[in-house]
């Protein structure tokens, strides 16, 4: 999973300390991600994909053409 780091965090854990800096960008196992997401640390980067939404572009309705 894909996060943007918002603010500073500090995480410990079996692998040992790992910091990150806002504006950074990273790719991290969800386990990782949950406790970013906990402290409100950052924000997901890639948003997954969801089979209710629709691939397709929308079409345009006649009253959006005209405004």
């Amino acid at each position: 999973m894909k996060l943007l780091i918002t603010r500073p965090v500090v995480l410990t854990g079996d692998g040992g300390v790992r910091s990150f800096v806002p504006g950074l960008t990273v790719e991290i196992d969800a386990a990782t991600a949950e406790q970013i997401l906990a402290q409100q640390a950052g924000i997901v980067a890639e948003p997954t994909t969801n089979a209710d939404t629709p691939t397709a572009p929308r079409r345009r309705k006649s009253a959006d053409a005209e405004t």
